[in-house]
């Protein structure tokens, strides 16, 4: 009777899955999500530190701080743990506060070794960029002053490669191309911007394109250039009116057509993603409920709309994601709302997945918080975070791509960040780093025996066995860890292949009529 009980209860632990499972418990929200040699990094704060750095292999027992920098309670950090960082020589630099800085650079292998590098910066830096054997960053001296440093990992191999650049607001862009630095700023006394090159030298530090105002969507004000994108040695990014491509000299820098017509209307947000040599432009303005796609092919440097709608209410976009030769993206439906779209990319087909919540037009000023946000968790599902209200509060959906469904999951409401890591989703909210999985809802314990599974255990086949003839719509089947590893919409003679699965306990989840079936399987 004892072994039968415990039999029982170790069964009902690999049921009884949770769908979001706490991994730690903070006194902030984790942020600044950042995946460096197998493990996640954020920061975060306890009852007993200020914020600091954190490193997690997604379970409790091994999510602790990566080394304490003893940071003065009460600081708020600049989250740029994931913008900012670089990699080099297999050690992750990033920069943070400690007890003596605003802000330098640090040196961590992630396990045993984390040093400060830099004594100077003092917050003054926010950004790392690295280019062949550097790390290249800037600095701004003064309100109108900007200096360009490159470091070789060491306190001294840091040196200043070029001094007293004038400037207006903060850099906009820092990206490598070619093995050479690449970064726009706004021009002094003017609303535009200009893209800069350097190669390490003084001499060698000099802008490549001309003086021009960006489109509105960049995260730098109407000035700032929008949606680099590197591809085959060349970069390109779009102003006001223009796609640019270059390769990282004067001469090369080239305007290859118009892309949105930022004059008579500027961009509230945009996106890019290449795609089967062809790089794809969103453009969405939030007066003029408008949205286009454009597509650019890398070959043969053509440039072409191939999406376009505009509607008589507001409507809020999102970023692409790609799929089955499909882009899936927010935009417009026939009802004037908003719905999760697919646009085949061999003849630009536009077909609706899901409705999303409607509502009013947020801001005076559009904002990327109105935007919806698409996350990919693994090869089958995504992570949709969708605006909700003027509140800035947001709904969290899953979609599963196999079945085309769309599920408003309330624990993912109001997510304040989140990340892919190891097929799972990780996100902050309530203070906490919490982990998703996919089987969310499923019946703990059976209360209908008369639906059977046999043979159990299997090697092969196993058969379902329903009451009243009842015809099967679903089966789902899921490993101990919750991760979804099939999906069956069709069956023959109700019967699960199990064959090419690894030998282990799993959790069929079977769905018919008004039912939902939780039962357990064991592949031998």
């Amino acid at each position: 009777m004892k072994t039968k009980l415990l039999l029982f209860f170790i069964l009902c632990i690999f049921i009884e899955t949770s769908a979001q499972q706490k991994i730690y418990d903070l006194t902030s929200n984790p942020n600044s999500f950042l995946k460096f040699n197998g493990n996640l990094f954020f920061e975060a704060s306890t009852e007993n530190t200020s914020f600091e750095i954190w490193k997690s292999d997604g379970t409790p027992e091994n999510t602790a701080i990566l080394h304490a920098m003893n940071v003065s309670k009460g600081y708020n950090p600049k989250r740029i743990l994931n913008t900012g960082s670089a990699i080099l020589n297999g050690k992750l630099f990033f920069i943070a506060r400690d007890n003596l800085s605003n802000g330098e650079i640090w040196r961590t292998d992630g396990i045993n070794e984390t040093v400060k590098i830099t004594d100077f910066l003092n917050g003054r830096a926010e950004k790392l960029t690295t280019v062949g054997n550097s790390i290249f960053f800037l600095m701004k001296t003064s309100n109108y002053v900007l200096q360009i440093w490159k470091t070789d990992g060491t306190k001294e191999g840091t040196v200043l490669v070029k001094d007293n650049l004038p400037i207006w607001n903060k850099p906009t862009f820092e990206g490598e191309l070619n093995n050479t630095f690449i970064f726009t700023f706004q021009v002094v006394n003017s609303n535009d911007s200009r893209v800069w090159r350097s190669d390490g030298t003084s001499e060698g530090t000099y802008p490549i394109s001309d003086q021009m105002d960006g489109n509105g969507s960049g995260l730098g004000g109407t000035a700032a250039f929008t949606q680099y994108s590197k591809s085959a040695n060349k970069l390109y990014f779009v102003s006001r009116n223009y796609l640019f491509e270059t390769d990282g000299t004067p001469e090369n820098t080239i305007n290859r057509g118009n892309v949105w017509n930022g004059s008579f209307k500027l961009a509230d947000f945009s996106d890019v993603i290449e795609v089967n040599g062809n790089l794809y432009f969103m453009f969405f303005s939030a007066d003029y409920f408008n949205v286009e796609i454009w597509k650019f092919n890398l070959a043969n440097k053509d440039l072409s709309m191939v999406y376009s709608a505009q509607k008589s209410q507001y409507f809020y976009p999102s970023s692409f994601v790609y799929k089955n030769d499909s882009l899936i993206f927010c935009g417009p439906n026939n009802a004037n709302g908003t719905s999760l779209l697919s646009m085949k990319l061999s003849n630009n087909e536009i077909s609706e997945i899901k409705e999303m919540p409607s509502r009013s037009k947020p801001f005076v000023f559009f904002a990327y918080e109105a935007a919806a946000f698409i996350y990919n968790i693994n090869n089958n599902e995504y992570f949709i975070t969708s605006p909700e209200n003027e509140k800035q509060e947001r709904s969290g959906y899953i979609f599963n791509y196999n079945l085309q469904k769309v599920e408003n999951i309330t624990a993912l409401d109001n997510v304040s960040e989140a990340i892919s890591y190891n097929d799972y989703l990780y996100y902050s909210k309530d203070n906490k780093l919490w982990k998703y999985a996919s089987n969310l809802n499923v019946i703990s314990i059976d209360k209908q025996p008369s639906l059977t599974l046999y043979p159990n255990p299997s090697t092969d086949f196993v058969q379902i066995n329903l009451p009243n003839s009842e015809s099967i719509q679903t089966v789902n089947i899921f490993d101990i860890n919750g991760r979804l590893v099939t999906d069956l919409l069709t069956f023959h003679d109700n019967r699960i292949d199990v064959s090419r699965l690894a030998k282990g306990i799993y959790n069929v989840q079977i769905k018919y009529g008004n039912s939902l079936i939780n039962k357990k399987i064991v592949k031998i």
